[in-house]
């Protein structure tokens, strides 16, 4: 018997979990620098990416108008909840003065908690909008 006549071994729990981690985190890279630029669409000038600290992590800072954000990206396939909101609001508070509010983009919105949660914690709520591209025509 040959190598290619050998069955498919089935890979461990530990394996399958550290290669769907390994897409989670390049699924979540993708769409932070996809968030970044509908930000700078709205105005906003993102500065840093992906900030660690002791009290967790941020996936970026932003500012807009003389005021510096925190920004989170969620690329998930519920609504964001008033939770996620309120754990960004302790990730701020925590970051040492580096942003005053926060912005979380989310790619499937926001539950109506969570609405009501930002706007109690000066956090913006913004739903992902892909850019419609100009169509490419054979006619003028």
């Amino acid at each position: 018997m040959t190598w290619w006549d050998e069955p498919k071994r089935r890979k461990s729990k530990k394996q399958r979990q550290k290669e769907k981690g390994r897409q989670s985190y390049s699924k979540g890279k993708a769409f932070e620098k996809k968030a970044y630029s509908f930000l700078g669409g709205k105005g906003f000038k993102v500065h840093k990416e992906r900030i660690r600290f002791k009290g967790g992590e941020i996936d970026g800072f932003a500012s807009k108008g003389g005021r510096h954000f925190a920004v989170e990206a969620k690329n998930t396939k519920q609504k964001v909840s008033a939770e996620a909101v309120r754990k960004l609001r302790k990730k701020i508070d925590r970051s040492a003065g580096f942003a005053k509010g926060g912005v979380i983009v989310s790619k499937t919105g926001f539950t109506r908690d969570a609405e009501r949660e930002g706007k109690k914690l000066h956090i913006h709520t913004l739903k992902y909008k892909q850019r419609k591209r100009k169509s490419e025509s054979w006619f003028f």
